[in-house]
C-alpha cells in the first residue's frame, strides 16, 4: 500500500483527520483536504509529527462554492497523476436555511453536490488508478430521511436535522447509482455509518457525544483499503459490515431521478474513457 494516493476531503477535523492520520500511518501518500490554507497547515504539521510521514500534502478547496470544487480538483489534478482512493468525507450541520453563494442550501451543498462534483471531475484521475475505490462517508440518519423532490433544500419548510438526514440519503443514493456507472471502469464505490462519533458536527450539531473517532474512521479505511473490499461495490457498511440502509435507495428509479435533479443544479457528472452510464 505504500505507494496508494489517498484523498480524504475534510481531513482538519473528526473522523476525516483520523482517517488521513490513519493512512499515513500505513504509509500511503495523502492528500488533507481543507477549507484554507490557515487551517490546513497546522494539522498538516500534526499529522506529519504524529504519523511519522513525509507523504502528506495539502490541497485546498472550500466545498460550499462550485468554484471551490472545481479548484480543489484542478489542485488535486496537478499534484497527481491517478487516484488510488477518494473519501468524500466533508460535512456540515446547519440549524438555520443558509444559502451558499451559489444559492444552494448549505447542507444539501457541502454535503451532496460538493463530492458529487468533485468526484466527476476526478474521474479521470480514478480511471488512471488500476482498481480506484470511492467511499462515501453517510449516516445511519438517512434511513429517517424525507424525500421530497419539491423540498429538497429547504424550500418549504426547514429544519436543521431533516436536511442533514436527507443530505445523507443523498450521499447513499449518490453511491449505489455510481456504483453501477463505475463498473465497467472497474472503480469501485460504497459508503457507510461511521457509528456515532465525537466530532464536531454531532457536537455542536446534536448536543451529545459518542465513540471516540479512533473508532469511527475504521469502517472508512476498511472500506478504503481492505483487500476484502476488492471489487466490492454498491455497498452500504456499518461496523466493516455490509448493511441494509433504506430501501428507498435501491429503487433504480428514485436513483436515476436524483441523478438527473443533481446534474442540473452541479453539472453533468464528468466521466470519461471506460466508465459509462447504466442500462435503463
Amino acid at each position: 500500500m505504500a505507494k496508494l494516493t489517498i484523498l480524504v476531503t475534510g481531513s482538519t477535523d473528526g473522523i476525516g483527520r483520523q482517517t488521513a492520520l490513519d493512512c499515513a500511518r500505513l504509509g500511503l501518500r495523502v492528500l488533507v483536504h481543507a477549507r484554507s490554507p490557515e487551517r490546513g497547515r497546522p494539522v498538516l504539521e500534526d499529522l506529519a509529527r504524529a504519523s511519522g510521514s513525509r507523504d502528506l500534502e495539502l490541497v485546498v478547496g472550500d466545498l460550499a462554492s462550485l468554484a471551490g470544487v472545481r479548484s480543489l480538483a484542478r489542485e488535486v489534478a496537478e499534484r497527481v497523476d491517478r487516484l488510488d482512493v477518494l473519501v468524500n468525507n466533508a460535512a456540515v450541520f446547519m440549524k438555520e436555511r443558509v444559502l451558499t453563494v451559489d444559492g444552494f442550501e448549505t447542507t444539501f451543498a457541502v454535503n451532496h453536490l460538493a463530492p458529487f462534483l468533485l468526484t466527476g471531475l476526478l474521474t479521470p484521475l480514478l480511471e488512471a488508478a488500476p482498481a480506484a475505490r470511492v467511499v462515501n462517508v453517510a449516516s445511519l440518519a438517512h434511513e429517517g430521511a424525507p424525500l421530497d423532490f419539491d423540498n429538497l433544500q429547504g424550500e418549504r419548510r426547514y429544519d436543521g436535522c431533516s436536511a442533514y438526514a436527507l443530505s445523507k440519503l443523498a450521499n447513499v443514493l449518490f453511491t449505489l447509482e455510481l456504483a453501477e456507472r463505475f463498473r465497467p471502469a472497474g472503480i469501485t464505490a460504497n459508503c457507510l455509518h461511521p457509528g456515532v462519533v465525537t466530532t464536531k458536527l454531532l457536537t455542536q450539531g446534536f448536543g451529545f457525544t459518542g465513540i471516540p473517532v479512533e473508532r469511527g474512521s475504521r469502517t472508512v479505511t476498511h472500506l478504503a483499503l481492505s483487500e476484502a473490499m476488492r471489487g466490492r461495490t454498491g455497498g452500504y457498511y456499518v461496523d466493516c459490515r455490509l448493511a441494509a440502509g433504506a430501501a428507498i435507495a435501491r429503487q433504480c428509479g428514485v436513483r436515476g431521478r436524483f441523478w438527473a435533479h443533481t446534474e442540473q443544479l452541479a453539472g453533468p457528472f464528468a466521466t470519461c474513457g471506460r466508465s459509462a452510464p447504466p442500462a435503463r
